[in-house]
């Protein structure tokens, strides 16, 4: 992204900050998130529903996040919301090791207690993450949003891909090389990582909370924010009839990701007997594939429109459980075709916030992106959560597909397929207001265009 795009001074610091921010918080999320919670909770002696709850739990409580767009109103600033929130969700995770450490002790349930204290962080955490969208949104101008993100994404992606299998291999070498008790290593990873994500605050700290626009573009500048009731926040999306095709969008994805979530969690260690650093590795050559598809939709988005990026995404992405279905104990392998399709998520997670922000009224992103990620977390619980349970009953019951006997893990694989895949139905319905022109795709310049 050149000078010319940026255009002014103030708006390429705040940019090249907001870059530094992401790396670290990059460094630290895949440090105290993902697989390494799913395996530390089966350290801790968690079944099927409990690691559904412990992912869905706290998306449940992100519901509150519903509030931000008041809270924003009433402290004046994104900044301020992101940074206070955001700075005590980290601080919360920081305890997550001790609960660990306590595990022997006869007068708490660890599991219980990991629970607790991620439900909290993710709330708060959450609420910091509408804040500081809403803040980018009002930062970066909308013609170059799409590259900005795909920039952001590739710098994420670089952390991501050396430390994913260091981090994998140094957790499983420890836990082989010592008699520590189950989920220590995993544990004081964690910790590590609540340390990156402290770090992440100190350039965003440094980034303006506005920037002041040239005089040719006052008449675009965003309207002072108003105090929004949870009625009006959670009504937001359905008051036009894009932003309620794509919220369904949101919904159903959300949903069918959390119910076959399970499953997919439990397959790698439950039954293939795969460790973390083989995963890792696989999630490293996913990331190395999303710096690729970040590259293409970052620029595409912006001059074609997020929706075909969405679309193409999501087909891939639908299909990638198939891979699941295919790997067995005799070639786990299999699943690495899963994750190289998983590269996709990248362009999906590039055009969902754009999207959502161009769907929205100009300067009043705050509203609908609370709403979008709060309804769309409350599907991914129900999902999860009923998913877990529904797995968990499984076991045993014979199943039959095409006549041909399968096991309830080939049966959650073959459905995620078809019903993630379905998701583009909704995409096809969403209109996308404000495409450039091809005239203006070709233009350099920061001028007379709405940011």
């Amino acid at each position: 992204m050149n000078r010319r795009l940026l255009g002014t001074n103030p708006l390429r610091r705040a940019i090249r900050l907001s870059y530094a921010a992401a790396v670290l918080w990059s460094a630290g999320n895949v440090l105290s998130s993902g697989l390494l919670l799913v395996f530390l909770a089966q350290d801790l002696g968690a079944n099927a529903f409990e690691v559904g709850l412990l992912q869905a739990a706290p998306a449940l409580f992100g519901l509150l996040r519903l509030g931000t767009p008041a809270l924003i109103a009433r402290l004046g600033s994104a900044k301020l919301v992101c940074l206070t929130f955001s700075s005590v969700a980290y601080l919360l995770l920081a305890l997550v090791p001790p609960v660990v450490f306590a595990a022997g002790s006869d007068t708490m349930s660890p599991l219980t207690m990991l629970l607790v204290v991620l439900c909290v962080h993710q709330l708060l955490e959450q609420i910091g993450t509408v804040a500081l969208y809403t803040w980018l949104g009002d930062l970066v101008p909308r013609r170059i949003r799409g590259r900005y993100f795909a920039r952001r994404n590739i710098l994420q992606l670089a952390v991501l891909i050396p430390l994913l299998p260091a981090s994998g291999w140094g957790v499983d070498a420890w836990e082989r090389s010592t008699a520590l008790a189950p989920g220590t290593a995993h544990a004081a990873a964690i910790g590590v990582g609540t340390l990156f994500l402290l770090a992440a605050l100190v350039p965003l700290s440094r980034m303006p909370a506005a920037i002041g626009r040239r005089r040719s573009q006052a008449s675009h500048a965003a309207p002072p924010r108003k105090a929004t009731s949870l009625r009006d926040t959670l009504l937001a999306p359905f008051r036009s009839v894009g932003s309620r095709r794509f919220l369904f969008y949101n919904c159903w994805f959300s949903f069918f990701n959390g119910l076959f979530s399970t499953p997919q969690n439990i397959y790698p260690r439950g039954v293939l007997k795969l460790g973390l650093g083989p995963m890792n590795g696989m999630q490293t050559a996913m990331r190395l594939g999303q710096i690729g598809v970040s590259a293409w939709a970052g620029p595409v988005s912006d001059r074609r429109g997020n929706r075909p990026v969405l679309i193409v995404c999501q087909l891939l992405v639908g299909v990638a459980p198939l891979f699941y279905f295919l790997a067995s104990p005799a070639s786990p392998y299999w699943l690495t075709g899963a994750w190289l399709l998983w590269s996709a998520y990248a362009g999906i997670n590039i055009c969902l916030p754009n999207l959502t922000m161009k769907l929205a009224p100009h300067g009043d992103h705050a509203p609908h992106l609370a709403a979008f990620q709060a309804l769309s977390s409350l599907f991914l619980t129900v999902g999860t959560v009923g998913g877990g349970y529904l797995f968990d009953r499984l076991r045993g019951v014979p199943l039959v597909l095409f006549e041909i006997p399968i096991d309830r893990f080939a049966a959650a694989f073959v459905l995620a397929a078809v019903f993630r895949t379905a998701g583009v139905l909704w995409l096809a319905g969403v209109p996308e207001p404000g495409l450039p022109s091809a005239s203006a795709s070709r233009e350099g310049g920061y001028g007379d265009r709405r940011g």
